[in-house]
């Protein structure tokens, strides 16, 4: 089985949904990954290079930058990069003779019809509110989405809201590498936790993921006064990227409670597991939106994965349903008490990883995947 897929992350920049299915592919399978050039993580190669610790996958970079560039000139030539993009794209699967086609970068829709004029079956991997991303070309975006969702043979998103905005397809959510993640373990502290006043606390509180626009920083800033005021030597951790755009929030938070809140920056994925044996609460503060509603946050999976108590706010669907298993709050107040109570409730803490990351690991996500792709190839 052949598989090209039209990414819009680059294969080394970060572990996504796409890696995670991918490097789940059947033994065998070949897979060309493709993306567009992006500066902030020099990836960028026109060439196709091999993974080594993935022989089956191959990937390269398009020759367009992404749409959703600060620069006005950029921009302004979207249209002449997205042609000269769309007729490499032509070329790669013209060369590589797929026998499916993967697609999540709304960007690509213009040569959907080309590839399935070839009798290649196209999926679009829906796995967020794409268009959202895009707010200075945001009427360009949503007719992007529109012809993708429509010109596509089928549609998998990651959580039922992305279902319903697409108006078609199947729902295949998000999970946790089972293996990856086992549990807490005793060891070290991370090295920015130990060289930090945080080193000295009794238990943290670990949120996993980007500090950009979709976080509720009224909420990170409520549990970390809540824990700074607490008798015990309690720290809130932040692991991930700070966004340009709420670095101002996130730095103010740091100066005000400087022992007991820090940011260590983005970390390697296999490092997390280290981060969150560090602590007994995961937090999830997204806002309330549309965007946010369209979240299945593979950070709920992980926590649960490491035995660690969960607090969110209450931004989807697939957050809503889970009951019991994990405290929900949409006040800041509220969100820094259960933080606090889940603190100390053990015994849900011993459930959660059978009842929330079990019956989802990317192993079993990974195989609904490909036995919908193996179908649509022998289909077409």
């Amino acid at each position: 089985m052949r598989v090209f897929y039209i990414s819009e992350v680059q294969w080394l920049a970060q572990i996504s949904r796409k890696h995670l299915l991918v490097q789940r592919f059947p033994p065998g399978w070949e897979t060309v990954f493709t993306s567009p050039v992006n500066l902030t993580f020099r990836e960028n190669s026109l060439h196709l290079r091999t993974d080594a610790s993935h022989p089956d996958v191959r990937y390269i970079s398009l020759p367009l930058p992404k749409p959703d560039s600060l620069l006005a000139p950029v921009r302004a030539m979207t249209g002449v990069l997205s042609s000269i993009g769309t007729r490499s794209i032509r070329k790669l699967v013209g060369a590589f003779e797929p026998d499916v086609v993967i697609c999540s970068l709304i960007w690509a829709a213009p040569v959907v019809p080309f590839v399935r004029s070839q009798g290649i079956p196209v999926v679009y991997d829906c796995n967020d509110l794409h268009p959202d991303f895009y707010p200075a070309r945001e009427r360009e975006a949503w007719e992007a989405f529109r012809e993708l969702t429509s010109s596509a043979d089928e549609v998998v998103a990651s959580s039922s809201y992305l279902r319903e905005t697409c108006g078609r397809g199947i729902v295949i959510g998000n999970g946790v590498d089972l293996d990856t993640f086992r549990g807490r373990t005793e060891g070290p502290l991370p090295d920015p936790i130990a060289e930090s006043p945080l080193a000295e606390c009794d238990d943290l509180v670990v949120y996993v993921g980007s500090l950009d626009a979709r976080i509720d920083f009224d909420m990170l800033e409520a549990v970390a006064e809540r824990l700074d005021e607490d008798e015990r030597r309690l720290g809130l951790v932040c692991v991930g990227r700070v966004f340009d755009s709420t670095r101002d929030r996130a730095e103010a938070i740091a100066r005000r409670f400087p022992g007991s809140f820090l940011f260590t920056g983005q970390k390697p994925y296999s490092e997390l597991p280290g981060y969150l044996s560090a602590g007994s609460v995961g937090v999830a503060p997204f806002l309330l939106n549309e965007r946010t509603e369209a979240v299945n946050p593979n950070k709920l999976y992980m926590y649960s994965a490491m035995d660690m108590n969960v607090v969110s706010t209450p931004f989807s669907r697939e957050i809503r349903e889970l009951g019991d298993a994990i405290r929900v709050e949409s006040e800041p107040r509220a969100f820094a008490e259960a933080t606090m109570e889940a603190l100390g409730d053990d015994a849900r803490r011993r459930a959660i990883r059978e009842l929330v990351a079990l019956p989802n690991g990317w192993d079993e996500k990974a195989k609904e995947f490909t036995e919908l792709l193996v179908d649509l190839a022998e289909r077409s």
